[in-house]
């Protein structure tokens, strides 16, 4: 074949997917149209039998159980927009031997920037890397929507960013903050670029 031929690409989709496929889309829009608007969630109990029964993890049914929510969602903004102030929040909770710290957040014009810093307290040195399957839930008087919003770490600790909006009250106290399982599926591997030349500062 030259290279201004043009081969097909095989497919198998059959009657047997469409099927599949189309009983999906039903229970998509049946889900969609009973929850009108509102968003609902499984207990972490529920999530732990599925996740028993259909040999899922947790973090990717919640993803899977926010992302059926996102559909009523508004559209969050690229941008978080002009800084206008800090708002400290000094949460602290440590379970299964790492601290989780929310910091502060960076209240701008359109949405919240909330700082999560995650540190291991206990048990042997940590020669691993710390990747963090959560995602930030805020409760209070109205509906919050919450994105990763950028991660780093390394021995033993990570830090984390979420972008939340509309913004944060200035006062903390009227809402409850927490940390959720959450991880989606990623089609490519993250691009792995190795620093690895010699550096002379002058």
């Amino acid at each position: 074949m030259g290279w201004g031929e043009m081969q097909l690409i095989p497919n198998e989709y059959n009657d047997e997917f469409r099927s599949i496929d189309e009983t999906i889309l039903r229970l998509l829009n049946e889900r969609k149209l009973l929850a009108n608007g509102k968003r609902y969630f499984p207990t972490k109990e529920i999530m732990e039998e599925w996740a028993t029964s259909y040999e899922l993890d947790i973090p990717t049914i919640s993803w899977l159980m926010h992302s059926l929510n996102e559909r009523s969602q508004p559209k969050m903004p690229n941008e978080p927009g002009e800084l206008l102030s800090v708002l400290p929040i000094m949460k602290k909770a440590v379970v299964d031997g790492f601290e989780y710290s929310l910091t502060h957040a960076m209240q701008h014009k359109n949405a919240s920037i909330v700082f999560l810093e995650i540190e291991q307290v206990q048990g042997e040195e940590m020669n691993g890397h710390v990747r963090p399957q959560l995602l930030l839930e805020v409760k209070g008087n109205q509906e919050y929507y919450v994105r990763r919003n950028g991660s780093h770490g390394g021995g033993g600790q990570a830090q984390v960013r979420f972008m939340v909006t509309p913004p944060l009250p200035n006062n903390i106290n009227e809402c409850s903050l927490g940390l959720i399982p959450y991880a989606a599926p990623m089609e490519y591997p993250p691009k792995e670029i190795i620093l690895d030349q010699e550096v002379v500062f002058e």
